[in-house]
C-alpha cells in the first residue's frame, strides 16, 4: 500500500503536475489524520467499556456486601427486641421488692445487659476500600449514587461510635450480682436472698437503677439509630439496582 502511493507521488513528480501533487499530498495528510482520529476514537471506545465493565463489577460487590449489612441489620433488630423484653422484666423485679433472686431472675438480668451490648459488625467493606484507595469511585458516574455510597458508609461508622458513647455501666453491674458461667451452679450465690437484698448487700441499689435507666435509654437510642441505618441501606440498595439495570440496557 505504502509503495503504491509512493509511486502515485513520484509519477505526479516527474509528469511536472505539481498542483495536482500539492492536492494529492493534502489528501495524503487527510487519510492519515482521518486514521489517527478513527485509531483514537477506536481506544476511546475500548477504554470506555474497560470503565463500564470496571462499574459494573464495583456495583456487583457493592450488592453483596450490602446483602451482608442487610442480614447484621436484621440481627440487631432481633437483639434489641430480646433486650427490650428482658428489660421489662428487669423493671418488674426492680418493682417488686419480694422478688427472690433465683436462678430465673439471675437468668433474665444476665440478659438483659448481654443481648444487643455488643451489635453484629462482622461487616464485608473491602469493595468501599479498594474503590476509594484506587481512586475508581470516579468511575461510577451517577453521582446522586456515588454521593449516597460515601455518605452510607462514613454514617454507618458515624453511627457506630455514637451507640458506643451511649453505653452504661449496667453490664459490669449486673456480673456482679450474677455467675455469669454457672460456676456457683451446685450452690448459688446470694442463695435465699431478694433482688433488693443482693444489691443492698453489695451496696450498688442506686447505682444499679440508675444504669438500668440508662440501659434502656440506650436501647431506645440504639433502635432508632438501627432504623436510620435499615433506611439508608434500602435506599442504596434500591439506587445501586436501577443503577445496574440502566448499565446492562445500554451496553446490550
Amino acid at each position: 500500500m505504502l509503495r503504491f502511493f509512493r509511486n502515485i507521488r513520484q509519477g505526479l513528480l516527474t509528469q511536472n503536475k505539481f498542483s495536482k501533487y500539492l492536492l494529492y499530498a493534502v489528501g495524503e495528510i487527510l487519510l492519515v489524520v482521518i486514521g489517527i482520529l478513527i485509531a483514537l476514537q477506536i481506544g476511546d471506545w475500548s477504554q470506555e467499556a474497560l470503565y463500564r465493565k470496571l462499574e459494573t463489577e464495583y456495583l456487583e460487590r457493592f450488592v453483596v456486601d450490602l446483602n451482608r449489612d442487610q442480614e447484621l441489620v436484621e440481627m440487631a433488630e432481633e437483639f434489641l427486641v430480646s433486650k427490650e423484653e428482658s428489660l421489662k422484666k428487669v423493671r418488674e423485679f426492680i418493682d417488686d421488692s419480694t422478688t427472690m433472686y433465683v436462678d430465673s431472675v439471675m437468668v433474665t438480668i444476665r440478659e438483659s445487659a448481654i443481648v444487643g451490648t455488643d451489635l453484629p459488625s462482622e461487616r464485608l467493606t473491602g469493595t468501599i476500600q479498594e474503590i476509594i484507595s484506587s481512586g475508581h469511585l470516579r468511575l461510577i458516574q451517577n453521582i446522586e449514587l456515588r454521593n449516597t455510597i460515601i455518605n452510607y458508609y462514613s454514617t454507618w461508622e458515624h453511627q457506630n461510635l455514637r451507640i458506643e458513647k451511649k453505653r452504661s455501666d449496667y453490664t459490669d453491674l449486673v456480673f456482679q450480682i450474677t455467675d455469669r458461667e454457672g460456676f456457683f451452679q451446685q450452690n448459688p450465690l446470694h442463695k435465699g436472698k431478694s433482688l433488693k437484698g443482693v444489691l443492698s448487700d453489695l451496696k450498688i441499689e442506686a447505682l444499679f437503677y440508675r444504669h438500668f435507666m440508662k440501659e434502656a435509654n440506650y436501647l431506645v437510642f440504639t433502635d432508632g439509630r438501627i432504623q436510620e441505618r435499615k433506611i439508608m441501606l434500602e435506599t442504596l440498595q434500591a439506587l445501586i439496582g436501577e443503577e445496574l439495570n440502566r448499565i446492562g440496557t445500554k451496553l446490550h
